[in-house]
């Protein structure tokens, strides 16, 4: 990932996959891969298997919520958005993100 090769990234993902299939953060890591190499359905579908197994993981929440935002669903990424600030609440700058996906799903200028 860190060298900008997608492709190369999905095939070492799906083989940790293959080789620990319980393991939440190889599903969060892939599932970034996709949305690098452009296929957000398999990201967000990936970012699901993530919450399956580890229903906590905020940055797989925050992950679903941009992927949600781009595709226009504005009130599917308040909702995750909000969970993800449920389970980290001191998020940088989560605060602030907040209000704008609030705005953006509800039109809350405040």
């Amino acid at each position: 990932m860190e060298a900008q090769l997608p492709a190369e990234a999905l095939e070492d993902f799906d083989a940790a996959i293959t080789l620990q299939p319980d393991f939440p953060d190889a599903w969060y890591l892939r599932a970034q891969a996709y949305a690098r190499a452009g296929d957000s359905a398999a990201a967000a579908r990936d970012l699901q298997e993530v919450l399956r197994l580890e229903p906590r993981h905020w940055a797989a929440l925050m992950s679903l919520a941009a992927l949600q935002d781009e595709a226009g669903n504005a009130m599917g990424a308040l909702r995750s958005l909000e969970a993800a600030l449920a389970i980290n609440p001191r998020m940088p700058g989560g605060a602030e993100r907040l209000k704008e996906q609030r705005r953006k799903a509800e039109g809350d200028t405040t």
